[in-house]
Formats: structure tokens, C-alpha cells, sequence
């Protein structure tokens, strides 16, 4: 009994050294670690993984392109474990805090340019989106199934396709559904109607969405509509599929 004793203790001694140790292996593991095919992830890493920093990259294949400033992190103990995002672009530093229930993130909201819309699909490249984008999201589980993950507003929307016209106001609205999300598109305001529905999950997704002027006989937007697919009884309809292994 007293060996099993021993060994016991001498596991338990084992996994606190490990335990304690993985603060300080080198942050690049986490480039490793990262899932495949994610439309924001890291591109470089430097530190450890309790205190570093290191660059983002946005989109895939020949779309990718690395995000302005560094990211950086840090872990804290107390009073729970946490570690704590920063980026410039962030209006607050964002923090994932263990608890009882699992792993939380805290809410968040930041501005960014809407050029980035066009490194995460060839046709929102084709688009030229501008204007800003408006990210929020409320403090949530991140292994929760169902409830709102986050809204994205699309403010002062202009194309390089409709460079003499402001297209409006949108917003995405995108909840947990399962293991993937749902996603919903809608006009907040403008000349240029957008709206569309769509699903992502680990297999990749589909969004179709449509698209027409405010008034039938407006040219302004001729150009972009023709770009973004097939006219049907005066609809512009369009569509953005994705798989694990390959863009649509």
C-alpha cells in the first residue's frame, strides 16, 4: 500500500511539474495547434504562451494578407484563469476566463475596414467592398450550442463597382445553430438592397444572398450587379460556398 502510495503522490508531483511548465513552452506551438482553414489566425508568434505577441493573417490562398499590428497576450491566475487579448483595433482588451461552466469570452466590440470583407472570398475580392466594418459581440460560453455570437454592421457601404454611389447600411446577424452558426443579412438603410440567409458548419457552408436597387431604374449599380451573379425578375441573386478543402 505504501508503494501505491509513492507512486501516487509521485504522478500527482509529475503532472504539477508539466502543468507548470506549459506557461513557458514557446508561443509558436500555438501556430500548430490552431485550427486549419480559420478566416483570422495567427501567422507568426513570439514569447511564450503566458506572456506574447505575434502577427494576424486574414483570409487564404492568394486573399490572405496580414493584419496591421501585432496581437498580444498574457495569462493571469487570479482569480480565475484568464488570458488577455490585446490589438489596437480592439476597444478594450478581450478576456477568456475559465469557470465552473467552461471557457467564457468577455464582450467586445471594434472597428475595422471593410477592404478586409474581400480577403475572406473571390467575389466579395471582386466587390471591392469600403467603407467601415462594426464588430460587437456579447460575453458568452464558448461551447454554447444555441443564442447570438455576434453582429457585424456595414456602415457607409461603397463598391469599387459603384464608385459614384454610397450603397447603404447592413448588418449580419450570426447565432450558434449546433456545432456551425446561422447567418442572416439585412438593410439597415440606403439605394442598394442586400439581404440573405446562410449556414456555416465544420464542413464548410452556403450563404445566398440577393441584391437590387431601391429603385428599378437606377444605373448606378449596374456594374456591381452583373459581378455578383444571375438577374432573376429583376433580383440579383448571389452566393458564397465553402468547403474544408477548398473555396467555391
Amino acid at each position: 500500500m505504501k508503494k501505491l502510495t509513492k507512486i501516487f503522490v509521485l504522478a500527482l508531483l509529475t503532472m504539477g511539474l508539466l502543468l507548470a511548465a506549459v506557461p513557458f513552452l514557446p508561443a509558436r506551438l500555438m501556430l500548430i495547434w490552431q485550427p486549419e482553414r480559420l478566416p483570422l489566425r495567427l501567422e507568426t508568434a513570439h514569447g511564450n504562451l503566458a506572456s506574447g505577441q505575434g502577427l494576424l493573417v486574414v483570409g487564404s490562398g492568394l486573399l490572405a494578407r496580414t493584419v496591421p499590428g501585432p496581437v498580444s497576450w498574457r495569462w493571469r491566475l487570479t482569480p480565475w484563469p484568464q488570458m488577455e487579448l490585446n490589438h489596437d483595433w480592439l476597444d478594450q482588451p478581450v478576456r477568456l476566463q475559465a469557470s465552473l461552466q467552461g471557457w467564457r469570452i468577455s464582450g467586445q466590440s471594434l472597428t475595422v475596414p471593410a477592404a478586409l470583407l474581400g480577403r475572406l472570398h473571390p467575389l466579395l475580392q471582386t466587390v471591392q467592398p469600403q467603407g467601415q466594418l462594426q464588430l460587437r459581440w456579447p460575453s458568452q460560453a464558448l461551447a454554447a450550442t444555441t443564442g447570438p455570437l455576434l453582429e457585424l454592421d456595414w456602415r457607409n457601404a461603397r463598391s469599387a463597382l459603384a464608385a459614384q454611389a454610397q450603397l447603404g447600411d447592413y448588418q449580419l446577424l450570426v447565432s450558434r445553430k449546433g456545432q456551425g452558426v446561422q447567418l442572416g443579412l439585412r438593410t439597415l438603410q440606403g439605394d442598394f438592397t442586400l439581404a440573405g440567409q446562410g449556414q456555416w458548419g465544420p464542413e464548410g457552408g452556403l450563404f445566398e444572398g440577393r441584391a437590387q436597387p431601391r429603385q428599378a431604374d437606377d444605373q448606378r449599380f449596374n456594374e456591381l450587379l452583373e459581378a455578383l451573379g444571375p438577374q432573376r425578375q429583376g433580383v440579383t441573386h448571389w452566393r458564397i460556398a465553402t468547403t474544408t478543402s477548398k473555396q467555391d
